[in-house]
């Protein structure tokens, strides 16, 4: 079967393939000798490169500010991983909290993978398709996001994962 990249964009896979592929990833950096933090920066650089990728092919809105922050990350939760989220924004401190009950990525806990989140993958992800949108744009409130944690996992035996994010206003 061909398909094209656009066509994967709006096709609906399974997760299952995508949460075993990013645990498989984990297995494969720490075997050649990548831990904690190298690992985390890895899959977040990957969230990044699918970002520019899923960009060419789909965007929710034309810009992303503090105003449409929280819907358009809840939009990209819902296309991307099938998830519905709460987004939270603590403005006493410039973060945004997204809290998944349900994460695609990280539905288990591997003995073998220690404390990993599949789900850091979406912390470059959502902060890069958050700042190629706002390239395209002139406004000066634009929205930059940068990824702080994954502060909670389902693989880590929590209930919700939580990711986390400083965001900043203003241009890029």
């Amino acid at each position: 079967m061909n398909i094209t990249r656009k066509e994967l964009v709006d096709y609906d896979a399974t997760m299952n393939q995508s949460r075993n592929m990013i645990y498989h990833l984990i297995r494969f950096m720490k075997v050649n000798g990548l831990e904690g933090n190298d690992v985390k920066q890895r899959l977040r650089l990957m969230g990044r490169n699918i970002a520019k990728s899923f960009h060419n092919y789909w965007k929710p809105v034309d810009q992303v500010n503090i105003v449409n922050v929280r819907d358009v990350i809840a939009t990209m939760y819902k296309k991307i991983v099938n998830s519905s989220v709460s987004v939270e924004m603590d403005e006493s401190q410039n973060l945004i909290v997204v809290r998944d009950s349900k994460c695609a990525l990280c539905k288990y806990f591997y003995e073998d993978v220690g404390k990993f989140a599949g789900c850091e993958i979406l912390l470059g992800m959502v902060s890069e398709l958050i700042s190629l949108i706002n390239n395209g744009s002139v406004s000066g409130s634009k929205i930059l996001l940068i990824p702080q944690e994954v502060s909670e996992s389902l693989s880590y035996g929590d209930n919700a994962c939580i990711q986390v994010f400083k965001y900043s206003r203003g241009g890029m």
